[in-house]
């Protein structure tokens, strides 16, 4: 289940390349703040403020304050997790000018070319996807009304419960 500190990576689990970087991502996590997802679970695209046609050609970063990265900004966010202290290193130098444009024809060339560039299985080669729980959906939702509505990231007060 996705938890508040985490980002949610969602990839093509039909592709060998983009399954290799999604299992690549999560044996560096040593901390444990990456939450990955393939794109073909019913309905996740749309659910993390996207669309299907447009995860079957980037992959989707949504952060725990809500923001919904895509293509290399969604590769520089997953990036970032990895790091100690939180530091926004990779997102930083990819909002740079130039580097951007240099960061989003590199990740286009990937994405156009990953078929040839696979030597391993993808994840759902020989599997249907797994179904989303309910857990990981209703946290993706608080994150989606966080952008519209700060105080939607708050941790749940002690004095509800």
């Amino acid at each position: 289940m996705l938890q508040r500190h985490q980002l949610l990576l969602v990839y093509d689990g039909k592709c060998g390349f983009c399954s290799t970087v999604a299992r690549v991502l999560r044996r560096l996590d040593w901390r444990g703040r990456l939450y990955t997802l393939p794109f073909q679970i019913e309905g996740l695209p749309e659910e993390v403020g996207s669309s299907l046609r447009e995860a079957r050609r980037t992959a989707l970063a949504l952060t725990p304050s809500g923001k919904l990265w895509k293509g290399a900004g969604a590769a520089a966010a997953s990036f970032d997790m990895l790091l100690p202290f939180g530091l926004p290193l990779f997102r930083t130098l990819y909002s740079l000018p130039g580097l951007r444009q240099l960061g989003d024809f590199l990740y286009g060339w990937v994405s156009r070319h990953r078929r040839q560039l696979t030597f391993t299985y993808a994840d759902l080669r020989h599997k249907q996807p797994p179904v989303l729980d309910e857990g990981t959906r209703a946290e993706i939702r608080r994150r989606r009304l966080a952008t519209r509505m700060p105080s939607a990231l708050a941790a749940p007060s002690a004095a509800l419960h």
